[in-house]
């Protein structure tokens, strides 16, 4: 048994290295990112082992992360339990490992390096989520082209909120954040969400769903909108490496 787990585990290793090699192939063949993913989105968006790189921080910036490099074992600890992650992959279809690419979201305590655990966000995740999920989001190349800012990243990594109700303005929305967070309080926050939701509506239109979320720069928080329908894949745990092996927790 134990040497059947092993096999599935650097089998599905290999098969996220596969995949990065043929990325790259794609990318020094082809010579444009419109192959694949679309204009302004790099293919070349997997890490060296074969995980997904997503940005913790502004996609249009090149981070390559210096931590995370030590390759996952097949089982990780977890509080009292053990995480199977080739059991983990093969019962949760879709599920992606992405490696984490800047510091904007150590204030919630995920670092660079880190390695987040995710399964896809299918229907009922979409309809369910709500404040407090590490979330995926595709990038919208059309959003940075109307800000003549090239990508980086074809995933970026923020933390959910609230889910804003279609129509709302600006003054109701806060008065809604004060009953979930006390940051909301601060003048310049207030300042920047104000900011923010009017880019969001200027560009998306009232009539489509959002999230809001947050990020930090340089430690001070930040607020972000996306179209609910650009989350594609929840963390469910996030593993770190402590100087001596992986370990897990859940989100």
């Amino acid at each position: 048994m134990k040497k059947n787990a092993t096999f599935a585990h650097y089998k599905s290793v290999l098969k996220r290295i596969l995949l990065t090699n043929v990325l790259k192939l794609e990318q020094s063949t082809s010579n444009s990112c419109q192959s694949i993913y679309g204009e302004g989105i790099c293919p070349n968006d997997t890490a060296v082992d074969g995980t997904i790189r997503v940005a913790a921080g502004d996609p249009t910036l090149n981070v390559s992360s210096l931590k995370g490099l030590e390759m996952l074992p097949a089982k990780v600890p977890c509080e009292n339990s053990v995480i199977d992650i080739s059991e983990y992959e093969r019962l949760n279809e879709g599920a992606l490992i992405f490696t984490v690419e800047g510091s904007s979201m150590s204030p919630e305590d995920v670092s660079d390096g880190d390695k987040l655990l995710c399964r896809r966000a299918d229907d009922n995740i979409i309809k369910s989520i709500g404040e407090g999920k590490f979330a995926v989001i595709s990038v919208d190349p059309e959003y940075y082209q109307a800000k003549d800012r090239e990508l980086k990243f074809e995933y970026k990594l923020r933390h959910t909120l609230l889910r804003v109700p279609l129509g709302v303005s600006s003054d109701e929305l806060i008065d809604s954040l004060k009953k979930i967070t006390n940051s909301i309080f601060l003048t310049e926050n207030q300042k920047n969400l104000r900011t923010k939701y009017s880019e969001a509506i200027k560009f998306y239109g009232d009539e489509r769903e959002l999230m809001l979320s947050v990020t930090y720069r340089k430690g001070d928080l930040r607020y972000s909108f996306h179209p609910i329908n650009l989350i594609k894949y929840v963390a469910e745990y996030v593993l770190k490496h402590n100087g001596k092996k992986w370990i897990a927790k859940k989100t």
